[in-house]
């Protein structure tokens, strides 16, 4: 009987595939124009971030990275305006980018310590680890950083890979043919002052979807919202040893960023955010006590009045989380002065 002799053949057409995508993936790109790619979607204020850093001089003193527990829930010019009051005229900037996942908050900050001296960071952190990459990051991240994760076989990063190779030859089409791709081949300091810096009060987003900060909610329908989000999202189910392995993306890309912060000198604050009614313990507590200071907000979680939604702070809520983050901020670069005054509320 003849033998089959289709694997050779399919093993060259796999090799050669497999180079065209290695050299796909290693096509050079503008930054600018790959931080673009996610302007007008949910996860926008990644681009303004870039921008911020890049292309508007005046300093960040403070940078708050997180999710969007942290972008509605914390008002940088708020915070900008109780340490001015305290006789610390500092710059804020509000870094974070709505949904989970510490791996695109590692590609902001990688940014941020390149080409800002800030004095501190201030980073979300929530009741137990999120387990997964953001779905942005493939977008915006350098191709070193999605081909070389700080960990190895996260959960996001075969997809991401696969992606990188379509994503480089988007952006080479794109550097001859800006607007052809829907991309500026510059800044634009017209669009760029455009864009909100407060989440922290209503407003229509990028995508179209309206936050009212201020509209009142009942503890049955944020508990009702919370059921509803739940049914909608299930843990993995692969096998615990697999998943000591596929989701460590928020402690090693925290540790990643951490380790930049404490290159530069930059203390770092983790603001505990939790949902309405979420534990007054985080499970990540002894970790991010290890590498910093933890602002606690779980006394807020019983109070219905303070939520927008089930996740997130309303205006009056992020106003008062605002103000503890001013003070943790002053006792972090006041430490004796913040002594005398007093702890502030909610820290720990």
């Amino acid at each position: 009987m003849k033998r089959l002799r289709w694997p050779r053949p399919l093993l060259a057409i796999l090799g050669v595939a497999l180079l065209s995508a290695v050299g796909a993936a290693a096509l050079p790109d503008n930054p600018y124009q790959r931080w673009q790619l996610i302007e007008n979607t949910l996860y926008g204020n990644a681009t303004w971030a870039y921008e911020r850093i890049h292309f508007d001089p005046a300093p960040i003193d403070v940078a708050i990275i997180g999710s969007s527990r942290t972008l509605l829930g914390l008002s940088g010019p708020c915070i900008a305006e109780k340490l001015a009051a305290d006789g610390l005229p500092l710059n804020v900037a509000n870094l974070s980018v709505i949904e989970d996942g510490r791996n695109i908050q590692w590609a902001i900050a990688r940014e941020l310590f390149r080409f800002k001296k800030p004095r501190v960071l201030v980073m979300v952190m929530g009741s137990s680890f999120h387990p997964w990459g953001h779905p942005g990051f493939k977008y915006i991240a350098p191709a070193a950083g999605i081909a070389a994760p700080p960990a190895p076989l996260l959960h996001n990063w075969p997809l991401d890979l696969i992606y990188l190779p379509y994503r480089q030859i988007e952006l080479a089409g794109a550097a001859l043919l800006p607007h052809a791709f829907g991309l500026r081949p510059a800044f634009d300091p017209a669009i760029y002052r455009a864009k909100p810096i407060d989440f922290t009060v209503s407003q229509t987003l990028a995508d179209g979807k309206r936050y009212d900060m201020d509209a009142p909610r009942t503890a049955e329908y944020l508990r009702d919202e919370a059921a509803a989000f739940a049914g909608q999202h299930h843990p993995s189910h692969l096998p615990a040893a697999i998943r000591r392995v596929t989701e460590r993306d928020e402690p090693a890309y925290s540790d990643a960023v951490i380790h930049m912060a404490r290159a530069a000198g930059v203390p770092v604050l983790f603001a505990y955010l939790p949902e309405f009614e979420g534990p007054r313990v985080s499970q990540t507590a002894a970790f991010y006590g290890q590498r910093g200071r933890i602002i606690d907000f779980s006394d807020l979680a019983q109070q219905a009045g303070l939520y927008q939604s089930f996740a997130h702070l309303n205006h009056k809520g992020a106003m008062i989380a605002s103000d503890r983050v001013a003070r943790a901020v002053e006792a972090t670069l006041r430490p004796a002065a913040a002594a005398t005054a007093g702890p502030a509320a909610g820290a720990s």
